[in-house]
């Protein structure tokens, strides 16, 4: 099969980049590895080839005029805080989409994979044949807010008006969604025709994350105390819920005297004001001896090693469609402790691997860490039930399987 995948995003398809090009990567790279002309069409970066191939992958690149040439500089969520920087981005889209469309007709694929709804929008409006072969792989976050599958009072009035996800969504040929629940969801409240939309997961690499790494002396390399270690890896936003693992912090250090645990909060912050919130907290409630807020960027080794020194393993989020940052210490034989929300369910079987609190509950959240706590035997239990179930489920050549089998059903 010739499968392409299109990506817009002003970030390099390639490992490190930031979580959606980190997935679209993937897809390419283990579909490739079974066989398959696998192309990549993005921008072309400073200092990049128009065309490379790197593990089986082919790239191909475009030269635009309106944003950065560098990843990660010009992100959207940057640029829609001024006018200019709104129309730069608009203009930098419409300018791909259509250097795009002239790609895609001049080369034929089986299969078309959209990411991102900006230059998605403009294929499928301007090209109804390209509809037929095309599949939209949804990955940026907020999905509820963006679907408008949330609350009312939460949905910006933007989307309230116009939804480009559910423009795309009633348009391609099929659509790829991060979990079930969100699926059942857009059939209930959307009235997407079932037959046109699957859920598939993401995946992780089982190779590269494992509990065979060796984590060295990374605890004194960071500093850290020789203390049980409570670990958090993801971007720290009110999404993923960081107030309330500090409050339930509170309740475990100094309600239930849990004075030899470590809360490890890892990962950058967009947000500043957010950041000031979590400060607060962590000083109101004296716990500076016992959560440490790690927001310099460190080696992609280092994390791992992070992985491997923790002992129990937190993803407090509000709403989660298919969290990358749960998967990797799932295969490196992590007990878990999640919110019972979104992908988050797929991952964590409720006193197997790990435990699932409802979100925006401390209570709840201190009662399951503690337990934990009083119960180490249940680490290596639940992290061995964690490795299984990531091996088994979530690797990645298991996620490309149930790709080809969209591609398949997009070529019959």
């Amino acid at each position: 099969m010739k499968i392409i995948h299109v990506y817009d995003g002003h970030e390099r398809v390639f490992p490190g980049q930031g979580s959606s090009p980190y997935i679209v990567y993937n897809i390419a790279k283990y579909t490739a590895e079974k066989g398959h002309d696998v192309t990549v069409l993005e921008r072309r970066w400073e200092g990049l080839e128009y065309r490379e191939e790197i593990e089986g992958i082919k790239f191909e690149r475009i030269d635009l005029h309106f944003c950065s040439h560098t990843s990660r500089e010009d992100l959207p969520q940057d640029l829609i805080k001024s006018p200019t920087g709104l129309l730069r981005l608009i203009l930098d889209r419409t300018e791909f989409a259509l250097k795009s469309l002239r790609y895609l007709k001049k080369n034929n694929f089986d299969a078309i994979l959209v990411h991102l709804p900006f230059a998605a929008f403009i294929l499928v409006t301007l090209s109804r044949k390209l509809r037929k072969k095309m599949i939209y792989g949804e990955f940026i976050g907020e999905t509820k807010i963006r679907l408008k599958l949330g609350n009312a009072k939460d949905i910006p009035l933007l989307f309230k008006l116009f939804s480009p996800d559910l423009y795309l969504l009633k348009r391609v040929r099929k659509a790829v969604m991060q979990n079930e629940g969100v699926l059942l969801e857009l059939v209930a409240s959307a009235k997407i025709d079932p037959e046109k939309a699957t859920a598939i997961s993401l995946g992780v690499d089982t190779s590269v994350f494992n509990p065979n790494i060796d984590a060295g002396n990374i605890k004194g390399k960071y500093g850290l105390k020789d203390k049980t270690i409570v670990l958090f890896v993801s971007t720290i936003i009110p999404r993923k819920g960081v107030e309330y693992l500090v409050r339930a912090a509170n309740i475990v250090v100094n309600q239930m005297g849990c004075k030899d645990v470590l809360f490890l909060l890892k990962g950058r912050v967009p947000e500043k004001e957010y950041l000031k919130i979590i400060q607060t907290l962590i000083e109101d409630y004296k716990l500076r001896d016992n959560v440490i807020l790690m927001l310099e960027y460190i080696p992609y080794e280092d994390v791992k090693k992070l992985y491997i020194a923790s002992d129990i393993y937190v993803l407090p989020s509000l709403e989660e469609p298919c969290p990358t940052s749960l998967l990797e210490p799932l295969a490196c034989g992590k007990a878990l402790v999640g919110t019972n929300v979104g992908g988050i369910v797929t991952m964590i079987k409720n006193g197997w691997n790990g435990f699932l609190v409802e979100p925006a509950n401390e209570e709840q959240l201190a009662e399951k860490i503690k337990y934990l706590l009083d119960h180490p035997e249940k680490w290596g239990e639940m992290g061995r039930n964690s490795r299984k179930f990531a091996v088994e489920e979530f690797d990645w050549n298991k996620i490309a399987e149930r790709y080809l089998e969209v591609y398949k059903e997009v070529m019959r």
